[in-house]
């Protein structure tokens, strides 16, 4: 398995040489019972069960009675939800990682028959359209029951995304062939297209959508439609002619995030960059403003970057505004992948170790098997037979480099993927911040990256003189080849800079 890099200029993080990175947990008010918790909105991609787990929160629904999502299409329960499709919860949440939900609501963006389908390299994202949407989908996608390498062309799926600041969208959940979706077969979110508005149709980035007086929601007419703005679509295709008939025309999913209380959590890509003038930056259609109390974790200002995934705690100011409390990455920056044995697993930590690397599992993490998509947990990622010795197990993790509280690095995994394998991988490969560079003689140096001491012969080192290149350069990120060898100690095979 081969690891996949995702390349990220170096930049100069705003704190001292080598891991520039804060650590946080604000974003709580004080209430009078004594208790610290949020009260308001938590809209972002479901991650777990046993309850429901949004935004690292475990909600619990036992309030809601039998467990209702409001959806009209076909999510009626808890139980019809699948990790990875974007859900809204009202209600409270606090510190100890747990929250009570009023009401859960689920929407699909987009359902229809995908269509031509662009795949990159492997590991790279994969690129489709539904009906003119364009819809880009990576690493961090949730399929049910299959794989981005087995996507195809006229598959009927229905998509769970946020929409980027090019009008594309980025999935957070594939679902194949769904057998309930409530009465309209399509539903699709764009812009209406300049000049296409006509008496009974319009183009949504050159889908034809025809429309009539009943078509509207309450408070939406054809005199709504204008150019640039975005809807959304529910209906039917034309047996002749291809087009879509819209019996719902609706306000997009930016109502998600209509402000019912006064606090909000959200994940999602950036739309538009930090501008240090007004202090903002855009995500899935909001204003998120940034203050000197708002707490940064594994973050920084000039990271805030079009594209880039995050999660925002904070307040609704007022419209669309949202004053941010705290802000996280949740785009992976650290990588490992290598073969793993049954003492390398801790399943009662929820950890496990690779090549070295210590791999933190929280309820964010997904964890999948490479060749059939299926989703997996800590207790069977082994394999049925790999502790027997008639399977090997090799595991490529993307995550978050973190430190605990003694100081030690560790990777809080965002995903893992397991690949069953005849025979055992001997070599590792990681990708992290440098953080420490010391000489061990003359023509042998030792980096520490992600927690481990690689020993490196000077030859191999991307530039003759790393410490100067050090002193030059505050956040180093290096990819490293390397193994275990006979002295049980790591050793490079190829040191290079990301």
């Amino acid at each position: 398995m081969k690891l996949i890099s995702r390349k990220r200029p170096l930049t100069a993080l705003a704190t001292v040489l080598l891991l520039g990175l804060f650590s946080a947990c604000g974003g709580e008010s004080q209430v009078a019972d004594g208790g610290i918790r949020g009260t308001g909105s938590s809209v972002g991609p479901v991650s777990g069960f046993g309850s429901v787990f949004v935004n690292g929160v475990e909600f619990f629904t036992d309030s809601i009675l039998n467990e209702k999502v409001e959806s009209n299409d076909g999510i009626d329960t808890e139980g019809d939800l699948n990790e990875g499709m974007i859900l809204r919860i009202e209600g409270q949440w606090r510190i100890d990682g747990t929250g009570a939900a009023d009401s859960m609501e689920y929407d699909d963006t987009l359902r229809g028959d995908l269509s031509n389908l662009v795949r990159g390299a492997p590991g790279e994202p994969v690129r489709f359209e539904i009906y003119g949407q364009q819809v880009v989908a990576d690493r961090q996608t949730v399929l049910k029951g299959r794989t981005l390498a087995t996507l195809a062309n006229n598959d009927f799926v229905r998509v769970s995304a946020w929409r980027q600041p090019d009008g594309r969208y980025r999935a957070s959940y594939i679902g194949f062939n769904p057998v309930f979706y409530g009465a309209d077969p399509i539903e699709l979110e764009g812009p209406v297209d300049a000049g296409s508005v006509e008496a009974d149709q319009f183009t949504m980035n050159g889908a034809v959508i025809k429309f009539g007086d009943d078509s509207f929601a309450e408070g939406i007419s054809a005199e709504d439609l204008k150019p640039g703005a975005y809807f959304e679509v529910e209906g039917y295709k034309e047996l002749a002619g291809g087009a879509i008939v819209a019996t719902r025309i609706q306000l997009d999913d930016f109502r998600r995030y209509r402000p019912v209380g006064e606090d909000i959590e959200i994940a999602g890509p950036v739309s538009s960059d930090y501008n240090r003038t007004d202090n903002t930056f855009g995500l899935n259609g909001l204003t998120i403003q940034v203050t000197s109390a708002t707490e940064l974790d594994d973050i920084t200002l000039d990271d805030l970057k079009a594209g880039l995934l995050v999660q925002v705690e904070g307040e609704f100011v007022s419209g669309d505004l949202v004053r941010a409390t705290e802000i996280e990455v949740r785009d992976g920056d650290a990588e490992v992948s290598g073969t793993i044995t049954a003492n390398d697993v801790n399943v009662g930590q929820d950890s496990l170790t690779v090549g070295g690397v210590r791999v933190q599992i929280t309820s964010r993490t997904i964890i999948t098997d490479d060749s059939s998509g299926d989703r997996l947990t800590i207790y069977k990622l082994l394999g049925p037979d790999a502790d027997h010795g008639a399977q090997f197990v090799e595991v490529e993790v993307t995550g978050l480099q973190k430190k605990d509280d003694q100081g030690a690095v560790y990777i809080e995994a965002l995903q893992i993927e397991r690949e069953l394998s005849d025979e055992p991988g001997l070599e590792y490969e990681l990708e992290g911040t440098l953080a420490a560079l010391a000489k061990k003689d003359l023509s042998t140096s030792i980096i520490t990256v992600l927690g481990v001491r690689i020993e490196v012969d000077s030859d191999i080192l991307p530039y003759e003189n790393l410490e100067e290149y050090l002193r030059e350069n505050v956040s180093v990120l290096l990819e490293v080849e390397y193994i275990r060898n006979d002295l049980d100690q790591y050793e490079a095979l190829s040191v290079e800079l990301d």
